[in-house]
Parts: structure tokens; C-alpha cells; sequence
């Protein structure tokens, strides 16, 4: 893996955490389609659902207000602050990352709790992209936080994504809380390939 390919990713990712783009998530691909391996791989697993999550939403700019969706991918950026910090900072970010999350979800619910809900049908966009990523928030904590027992780490995993399964949460809301979920998750899986290019995956 050549430095060039390294500073594309990080550059993209650091965009990433500021204001994500499906552009700069399509970036991410290339780059690791010519990294290859598997951690590659499942990073780029990642940004395919990342990718069509971001388009799905600028899908729906005709239908709506652009300032609601301007107020989630805004608020969901401002969140994200805290969250490049730890990046650029954290030898290791896994465990603040995940750390993070929690407060995260209520910064940004709190910022949005008064936003007028999105008038879209959203419901089962929002409980795929809630399988997918419970999964991965699920795997990367055994890596991140391997004491948690079993029911520790069901209990922290629910928590993280019960906002987007939550029927009278805002659909604004919910769009902004699976905006942040995508940016650890993406992260975590890029940080082996950032971090020395290691071959093994993070799980």
C-alpha cells in the first residue's frame, strides 16, 4: 500500500467526518479497491451502505424542505467535531469512539427534538440500515471493549440504535443519529488500513 493511497483515504475520511458526501464516500471506494485485502474489503462494505444511505437522503431533497435536511446532515456534522478530534488525536480510537456514541445520540436529538418531522416513507430504509449496523457496532466493540459481557454488550449495542427504531422519533433525527453511527463504523474499519495497513481485519 503506497503512501499516496494512505493520504487519499485519510483526506477523504477527514471530509468524511466534517460534512459526508456521497463523493467523497465513492472516493473511499476507489481507493480501497486498489488497496485490496480483506479489511479493505470490509471497510468497503461499510461505505457501500454509507454511500446509498447519503444518496437515499439527497433522493428526497424534491419532496422536502432542504433547510430539514440541511438541519440533519448540519447537526450531524457539528457532532462530528468531537469525533475527528478523537481520530486525529487517539492512537487507537475504537474504544472513544464507541465511548462516545452515547452522548453523541443525545447531542444531536437534543439539537434536533424541535425540527419538523420529514413527510417521507422512511420506516423500512431506516430498520435495514438499523440491522446492518447493529451488527457492525456489535463486532467492533469485541475489539474495542472485549469486557463487556454478553448482555453488557446487547444492552450498549440497543442503546446506540434505539433512536432509529424509535416510531415517534423525528424522521430528521433519525437520519442525523444513523449519519454518526455510519462515521464511527467507517472509521473503526479504516483504522487498520490508516494505522500501518494491517491485513487482518478488526473483528
Amino acid at each position: 500500500m503506497t503512501e499516496a493511497l494512505v493520504a487519499s483515504l485519510r483526506s477523504a475520511l477527514q471530509r468524511i467526518l466534517t460534512t459526508p458526501t456521497p463523493e467523497d464516500v465513492w472516493q473511499i471506494q476507489k481507493d480501497l479497491l486498489a488497496i485490496g485485502g480483506e479489511t479493505a474489503l470490509q471497510a468497503r462494505e461499510v461505505a457501500g451502505e454509507f454511500y446509498s444511505c447519503l444518496r437515499n437522503m439527497q433522493s428526497k431533497r424534491a419532496s422536502r424542505s432542504a433547510s430539514r435536511q440541511g438541519a440533519a446532515l448540519g447537526t450531524a456534522a457539528v457532532a462530528s467535531v468531537g469525533l475527528q478530534e478523537t481520530f486525529a488525536s487517539q492512537e487507537d480510537p475504537l474504544k472513544s469512539l464507541l465511548a462516545s456514541s452515547v452522548t453523541a445520540m443525545l447531542e444531536v436529538g437534543s439539537a434536533l427534538k424541535g425540527a419538523q418531522a420529514w413527510e417521507v416513507e422512511a420506516s423500512l430504509i431506516y430498520h435495514d440500515l438499523a440491522w446492518y449496523l447493529y451488527g457492525e457496532l456489535w463486532e467492533i466493540s469485541l475489539v474495542a471493549r472485549p469486557e463487556l459481557s454478553l448482555e453488557q454488550r446487547r444492552v450498549c449495542t440497543d442503546l446506540l440504535l434505539k433512536p432509529v427504531l424509535d416510531p415517534d422519533m423525528a424522521d430528521a433525527t433519525k437520519s442525523a443519529l444513523l449519519i454518526r453511527l455510519f462515521q464511527v463504523v467507517l472509521t473503526a474499519r479504516l483504522w487498520p488500513l490508516l494505522n500501518g495497513g494491517a491485513a487482518d481485519p478488526p473483528v
